[in-house]
């Protein structure tokens, strides 16, 4: 018997702080009525009429909480909601208010719980009448009271249940507001993207048809730098416009998640900014060779985070700065940031042609005048043509470049060597073909200079001078 009080001691003695917690409302109503009834109906189990006074009594009681609960949680659910601000604060209200009741359930439930275990302990167990010696740990001194406060329990847990359940059916209403507000946003959002995108598009059309057309280059230079800033600036301005106007703290928000996303998603913040960077500034463009670093390839792909080059095979390190070899079949996928702080070397921005050399060397003493001529014509056989595309592209590449100076076409240059007079040809191809091109080239004057009597190739050559000296 000792041990069972002992340990009804310890499970009591929470008990004042859980009572604690409803004494507002607790002292609000009378269980004097209820308490009266319970001893009659003690008293005569069967009397009809007390069960139906009892009855009477709890609904009252009922009534009462439900009125207590209503006045406390009506104040903060009674403001309305306009806007999708607003709104979100009205869903976080009524989840506090859930919460709030749901943890009022909880310590109601506790407190019944004591009441049962009390009642089993000394009215309806084992431990019933054990006298005074237990007195000091009952919450109640009747069986008659603690009817009446079990009652008074029970009420406000199936008050608070029935709340509660209403008060979820609303949060699933404003839940379903929540998503009509949010989808008209991403409507609304797409409204000003594609606004934004015509505007783009309107501002290069602009820039191509009519900007092209200014004859001096610095006023052409100057004229399309000053409108597209001024394009880029009015966009921003009318965006951050906006954004003020339908959210006043939007500000504050955009700094507190651009700062998370900026930690969170470093590599990846970074090669969206260096696919803006690629497409803003125009470094390159699908079809464009390129070279980033010790890494050479054609662009076949421009992602948002990463781009795709077919790799071009080049020798290392390579004496000739224009020597572009095979491709070796292999793909390169480059992250987007690489290019925030390697260098680029477009090798077709102008064109999609390149300049190339050949160097032949003749002696002294044959015709080297008309040897010049020779290679100026079997070049301009070759590629003239390609010449002329070349010039056309530059001439529509570069209308947007601060470019002075424009490249010449074929050209046979004359240099004086140790071992005769250098030829250099210098012509156009496009980039690539390089090789099977000058072989072409070198074929022909090969053929040509064997059919002239006044023109040799020169090579170097040694001579040795041996003294015979007789005895």
């Amino acid at each position: 018997m000792h041990s069972i009080l002992t340990a009804l001691a310890l499970v009591l003695s929470i008990t004042p702080q859980a009572f604690a917690q409803d004494t507002a409302i607790t002292t609000k109503i009378d269980t004097t009525r209820l308490q009266l009834f319970y001893e009659q109906q003690i008293a005569d189990p069967t009397d009809d009429y007390t069960r139906q006074l009892i009855a009477d009594e709890r609904a009252s009681i009922r009534d009462l909480v439900e009125e207590e609960l209503t006045k406390t949680i009506a104040p903060v659910l009674e403001e309305e909601y306009v806007d999708a601000t607003e709104l979100t604060k009205a869903v976080d209200r009524q989840r506090n208010v859930i919460s709030a009741l749901q943890e009022r359930l909880s310590d109601r439930k506790v407190d019944l719980g004591l009441l049962i275990t009390e009642e089993q302990r000394f009215y309806t167990g084992t431990g019933t009448g054990s006298g005074a010696t237990n007195h000091k740990f009952r919450l109640t001194k009747s069986y008659p009271e603690l009817l009446a406060k079990k009652a008074v329990f029970e009420e406000r847990i199936a008050v608070l249940n029935s709340l509660i359940a209403l008060q979820e059916t609303r949060l699933k209403e404003l839940l379903h507001d929540q998503r009509l507000q949010q989808f008209s946003l991403l409507i609304s959002v797409g409204t000003y993207l594609a606004i934004i995108i015509l505007i783009l598009l309107i501002e290069r059309g602009f820039r191509k048809v009519v900007l092209s057309r200014i004859k001096n280059l610095d006023h052409r230079y100057t004229a399309t730098k000053m409108f597209t800033s001024s394009v880029y600036i009015l966009i921003f301005a009318w965006i951050l416009g906006v954004l003020l106007n339908k959210q006043p703290g939007i500000l504050a928000s955009l700094a507190i998640v651009g700062a998370g996303i900026a930690i969170a998603l470093q590599d990846a913040v970074k090669d969206i900014l260096g696919w803006f960077i690629i497409v803003q500034h125009r470094l390159f463009s699908r079809g464009h060779r390129i070279s980033v670093g010790d890494m050479t390839g054609e662009v076949v792909d421009l992602g948002l985070f990463r781009t795709t080059l077919l790799e071009i095979g080049t020798s290392k390190p390579t004496k000739d700065p224009l020597a572009v070899l095979e491709r070796t079949g292999k793909m390169l996928s480059i992250p987007n940031h690489t290019y925030l702080t390697e260098s680029v070397t477009n090798h077709t921005t102008t064109s999609d042609f390149v300049r190339a050399e050949l160097r032949i060397t003749v002696t002294f003493e044959s015709n080297w005048r008309k040897a010049q001529e020779i290679c100026k014509q079997i070049i301009d056989d070759l590629t003239l043509e390609y010449v002329e595309r070349d010039q056309k592209q530059s001439r529509y590449r570069m209308q947007m470049l601060y470019i002075p100076h424009r490249t010449a076409g074929n050209q046979v240059y004359v240099d004086i060597a140790a071992d005769g007079v250098e030829l250099t040809l210098r012509f156009t191809v496009p980039i690539g073909e390089r090789r099977p091109i000058s072989s072409s080239i070198a074929d022909m004057l090969l053929e040509r200079i064997n059919k002239e009597d006044d023109i040799h190739l020169a090579y170097t050559t040694q001579r040795i001078l041996a003294e015979m000296i007789s005895k």
